[in-house]
């Protein structure tokens, strides 16, 4: 029986090496794929301004569009974009319909266990945001309103997590149909982010809405398939270089109206940065 054990055991060592093997060689071609095809096709949101949407033209702008048009021209290939459901980008970048997702990509212990995350490149707030007359300090004091939120989403599960699964807490497709329900008085509140204000300004100009509960701050990072060391690799020293150089500060600010970089940390707990070979 020892010698059964024994030489089973050797098999499955010989076949994990060679899975390992074999998972190692398709990582390393991924960002030499990019090259040789000319195009990389980036996920972004396509109706959350300002950091992805798209203009009169059919053009896609925002703070990602540009951050991953720097991508390319790093690369020296095109970008394609792909627009995403909150619901969708994980699924999108893990069955190859993206080879980088940037729609947004708040950086979570929870989500790192699927996907890959660089250094951040952006940040933003996870918010509840409601009407001046509602008397919110706290997310206990909203319980009883309706909230709106985007399926699946960190304020999704920020509030969830606070209040429980209850009933008045109503699931959207996306962000734009998550303040849409608040502007038309579907719900009382929604939970959003530090960026969903510009949105609500120009869909209700003279609203009364307001940011009653900050959450948390959420990190953003290029997401990437897990193992593929290379292309995180360069991803890590693009967004070095752009940060640098002022590139990043300049597009922080064209879109975000900051006059400088949030102070990113150098770490997240749960939330590697790199691939551990």
């Amino acid at each position: 029986m020892r010698k059964i054990s024994f030489r089973a055991l050797t098999i499955a060592i010989t076949a994990g090496l060679g899975l390992m093997t074999t998972i190692s060689a398709a990582d390393a071609q991924a960002l030499e794929k990019i090259k040789k095809d000319g195009v990389i096709r980036v996920g972004v949101m396509g109706e959350q301004a300002p950091w992805g949407s798209i203009d009169a033209s059919g053009q896609n702008i925002g703070y990602d569009i540009d951050v991953a048009k720097l991508i390319g021209e790093e690369l020296g290939v095109k970008v394609e974009f792909v627009p995403n459901a909150v619901a969708a980008r994980i699924p999108n970048l893990l069955t190859g319909k993206v080879d980088v997702q940037m729609a947004v990509m708040g950086m979570y212990p929870d989500r790192a266990k699927a996907v890959q995350f660089t250094k951040p490149y952006a940040g933003l707030k996870i918010i509840l945001l409601s009407s001046a007359k509602n008397d919110i300090k706290t997310i206990e004091d909203a319980k009883d309103l309706r909230i709106g939120v985007p399926r699946g989403a960190a304020q999704d599960k920020a509030i969830t997590a606070a209040l429980g699964d209850v009933p008045n807490i109503r699931r959207f497709d996306d962000d734009s149909s998550n303040m849409q329900a608040l502007v038309s008085g579907q719900v009382d509140a929604i939970g959003g982010n530090t960026t969903y204000k510009i949105n609500l300004d120009k869909a209700a100009p003279g609203n009364d809405f307001e940011q009653k509960v900050v959450f948390n701050e959420q990190w953003m990072g290029v997401t990437t398939k897990l193992g593929d060391a290379e292309i995180n690799e360069f991803l890590n020293g693009f967004i070095d270089k752009i940060r640098a150089d002022g590139r990043l500060e300049a597009i922080n600010k064209k879109w975000l109206a900051a006059d400088a970089l949030p102070n990113f940390p150098e770490k997240l707990e749960g939330v590697p940065f790199t691939v551990t070979k």
